[in-house]
Formats: structure tokens, C-alpha cells, sequence
């Protein structure tokens, strides 16, 4: 059985066209989760042209093994070096019936493997488990009225806006779930509306162990119009209510609306991204043994503006600034922390995995970013962002260090990101990058875990079949 399957693999491989090369095999016309999450890159489904499975059946295999190096950490409490091996796998099944309802399931295995006993693994195992498991049914002219209609039921991911704040995670090792409904009303090519009332899957180690629980709660709308020639507009709303409790919070009550305007780049041109979060609500936090209820009022925003040029290697330059607010007393009866919900952040911000110091809370980074694509397989960018708390005396958020006193000052540090990727075949996809962050004197204050440079490296292989 071992040497068929050797056999098999080895078959698919050799009969791949290259990047530049053969036809495509079969893609299927939509993916039963294409309205609900972006994916950049389409499947070659190898494995269904070598199967010969027929139209109606989708199966497809994405392996991802990466290794990360950690030099001079900062959570307190962790070895002055750590790597690991995260593993990733992802098992599609989907099925196409009548009438426009499909059925998908995506099952995930992700494991690591070679960490130390204090080394940091945060949210990165979860061993077998679903990661999407739906139905969903689609009309292109619901009643009559030229638009699509769609509605998901079961459990999904979910990518909303600009994925700041809800999003399929794509650096991490594991990915966020949700269980519930999605609903989409469509005129396509012109706008779009989405709404969602879902449950947040709470990731177990175990196996089959990931369950949604009532006691959290997401739900939202979000508009997309894309008719406007010199920009797309994002309006959306989520309401979250959380009693699971974590660290000193007890419970979160937030209502978050949002606005992004953007302009896609072009060769030639100048883009934009514009977004605002406001965040409103309350939150419960032990204090001395008693629940205090703190008014919650939080808010964020993005901007960037680059300009595409028409030169080798397609060079883009951006200029980025990111702010998340924060508390301005830990100790009143307020809260001013934005809280980034289930968003990403490897995209704009940093790479997470072992590393991932900075989150969208309690930041002011403004920076620069170069992309630059040599070749149609191959892509790099550099990124140099400067760090500073908005509040001196709030957390830094998610590492574990904090001086309420403020006496530690605001400055984080800079850091210098490169990363390059390299598809040299449709189902191959090689990653590597560096991140090295200069600590800022706010570090050397509060008790890192090193008050060293950090250097953080990472190499990954992801086979899509």
C-alpha cells in the first residue's frame, strides 16, 4: 500500500506542467467556499485527474511543512533560542448536487514537532480536526431578479473586508472556524452584501475535539461595492459577545463598525487604502478578587499609499501607517485596547508563528514595504516598520510584558522583514524570509525574555494537489 501511494505521488509530480508550461488540469468552476474566503493561489487538483473522478466530485491535498529559528525572544519566561517544525495538511472533499447545492468538507492536521519544554507554540497544534464542514446552496437569478443568492450552512472559515478583522489564517498553523449561517445577495461584478451569525470554533490539541460553544458569539453585515472606477467600498458591522474568559477578562461585549476605501494597484499608477474601526461595548475584568465592568471605546485605522511602476521586476513602493488604540489607565473604569477579534495580520504587520510580536492593539507603527516580481513564479518584498505603544502605560499587547507605571516609554523598537517565493511548479510553492527587530528601550524596561536583537528566520515547502 505504501509503495502504491509512493507510486502515485511520484506520477502526479512528473505529469505536472510547469508554471509557464501545459494546460491546466481541471479547476473546478467555483469552489463551494469561494464567496466565503480569498484564495490567491487556485489548486491544480492533480489529484483529481489522476483519480479520474468525475466533475460533480472535488478532491484536493494542501501539505505545508515550514521550520522556524528563533534568536533573542521576548515573552518572559522562554530559552534565549527555540525552533520548530509546524505542519499543516488540509484534506478537501466536495460534492456538487442538484439545484445548486454543494457540500464540502475540509479536514486539518496541525501539529509541531521539535519544540523545547518553554519554547512558545501558542495556537499552533490541533491535531485532526474540521475545518469546514457545509452545505450551501447557490441561485444565480433568485426569483427572477438577475442576482445571486447564496446561503452556507454549518461550519466554515471566513474572510470579511480587508481581513483585519475576520479572516482564514493563512501564516498560521492552525485556522480560525466558525459555526453557523452565511448569507450573500449579489449583483456580480457590482456589489455585494454578506451577513453571518456564527459561533468561534475553540481549538483543542485532541483529536476531533474542536467544538463551538454558546458562550461566544459573532455575527455581523458587511456591504462591498466595486461599480466605482476610482476606488471599492467596504462598510461593515460585527457583534461579538464573549463569557469564555481569558487572563484577567471575564467577558466582552463589543460592537465594531468599520469603512475601507482602496484602489487596486496598476503598472503606472498610484493606489490607496483607507480603513476605520470604531469599537464600542463593555468588558468584565477581575480585579483584587472582584468583577469590574469597564466601558469599552477602542478604535483603529490603515493607510497606505503606492505607486506601481513600470519597470523590470514590476517594482511597487508603499508607504504604510497603522494605529490601534489603547488604555490610556489600566486601573480606571474604562478600556481603550482595540481588540483585532479573529483577524490577520502576517499580510500587513509581521509574521506570527513562534515569533509575531506585534498584534493590532495598543500600536503606532508607521513603515515602508517594496514588492518586486522578477518573474511570474517569483515575488519578493522588504519591509522596514517602526514601533511605538499608542498608550505607554497600557500592555504590550500579547506578549506578556507590560509597566503600568509608564515609566518604560513607548518605543518598541524597528523592524526589517524580507521574505521571497517561488512557484516552480503550479502544486510546488517555496517560502523563505527574515525578520530582524532592533528592541526599542521599552523592552530593555519590562523584563523580556531577552534584551537582545531578535532574528527570527523561516523556511517553508506547501504542496497543493
Amino acid at each position: 500500500m505504501a509503495r502504491s501511494k509512493t507510486a502515485l505521488l511520484a506520477g502526479l509530480l512528473l505529469v505536472a506542467p510547469t508554471a509557464s508550461g501545459a494546460a491546466d488540469p481541471w479547476q473546478p468552476e467555483e469552489t463551494a467556499d469561494a464567496v466565503l474566503i480569498r484564495e490567491d493561489v487556485a489548486w491544480p487538483r492533480l489529484l483529481h485527474g489522476a483519480l479520474g473522478l468525475p466533475e460533480w466530485l472535488d478532491v484536493a491535498v494542501d501539505q505545508r511543512t515550514r521550520f522556524e529559528y528563533l534568536d533573542g525572544p521576548f515573552r518572559p519566561g522562554e530559552p534565549e533560542t527555540q525552533s520548530q517544525y509546524p505542519q499543516r495538511t488540509r484534506l478537501r472533499i466536495g460534492a456538487d448536487a442538484p439545484a445548486g447545492v454543494r457540500f464540502l468538507a475540509e479536514i486539518q492536521d496541525s501539529r509541531t514537532w521539535g519544540d523545547g519544554p518553554n519554547d512558545f507554540t501558542g495556537g499552533e497544534i490541533d491535531k485532526v480536526s474540521f475545518a469546514q464542514l457545509f452545505v450551501s446552496g447557490t441561485r444565480r437569478d433568485l426569483l427572477g431578479s438577475g442576482l445571486r443568492g447564496d446561503l452556507h450552512v454549518g461550519r466554515m472559515s471566513l474572510d470579511l473586508a480587508s481581513r483585519r478583522l475576520v479572516a482564514r489564517n493563512g501564516y498560521r498553523n492552525t485556522t480560525n472556524a466558525f459555526d453557523g449561517v452565511h448569507l450573500q445577495l449579489a449583483n456580480e461584478g457590482a456589489w455585494r452584501v454578506r451577513g453571518f451569525f456564527v459561533r468561534p470554533v475553540i481549538l483543542d490539541p485532541s483529536y476531533f475535539e474542536n467544538e463551538s460553544e454558546g458562550q461566544q458569539r459573532l455575527w455581523g453585515v458587511a456591504y462591498e461595492e466595486q461599480r466605482c472606477a476610482w476606488g471599492q467600498l467596504d462598510l461593515y458591522y460585527l457583534g461579538f459577545h464573549d463569557r469564555l474568559g481569558t487572563g484577567s477578562t471575564l467577558t466582552r461585549r463589543y460592537h465594531t463598525v468599520g469603512a475601507r476605501l482602496w484602489r487596486a494597484p496598476r503598472v503606472g499608477h498610484f493606489d490607496f487604502e483607507l480603513e476605520g474601526m470604531g469599537q464600542l461595548g463593555d468588558r468584565t475584568v477581575l480585579r483584587a478578587g472582584a468583577n469590574v465592568r469597564l466601558d469599552h471605546e477602542a478604535y483603529a485605522g490603515h493607510a497606505e499609499l503606492g505607486y506601481s511602476f513600470d519597470a523590470p521586476w514590476s517594482p511597487r513602493l508603499l508607504a504604510q501607517l497603522d494605529y490601534a488604540s489603547g488604555t490610556a489607565d489600566p486601573e480606571g473604569d474604562e478600556s481603550g485596547t482595540f481588540d483585532p477579534l479573529f483577524g490577520g495580520r502576517r499580510f500587513d504587520l509581521v509574521a506570527t508563528g513562534i515569533y509575531g510580536p506585534f498584534r493590532r492593539a495598543n500600536i503606532l507603527s508607521p513603515g515602508l514595504r517594496l514588492l518586486l516580481k522578477p518573474r511570474p513564479d517569483l515575488s519578493a518584498w522588504i519591509k522596514l516598520r517602526h514601533w511605538r505603544l499608542a498608550q505607554e502605560d497600557d500592555a504590550f499587547v500579547g506578549t506578556g510584558l507590560s509597566d503600568p507605571t509608564g515609566s518604560a516609554g513607548d518605543r518598541l523598537g524597528t523592524d526589517l522583514e524580507i521574505s521571497v517565493r517561488w512557484r516552480p511548479r503550479p502544486w510546488l510553492e517555496l517560502e523563505a524570509g527574515y525578520d530582524h527587530w532592533w528592541k526599542g528601550s521599552y523592552l530593555d524596561e519590562v523584563g523580556a525574555a531577552s534584551d537582545d536583537d531578535s532574528d527570527y528566520v523561516y523556511l517553508s515547502v506547501r504542496f497543493r494537489l
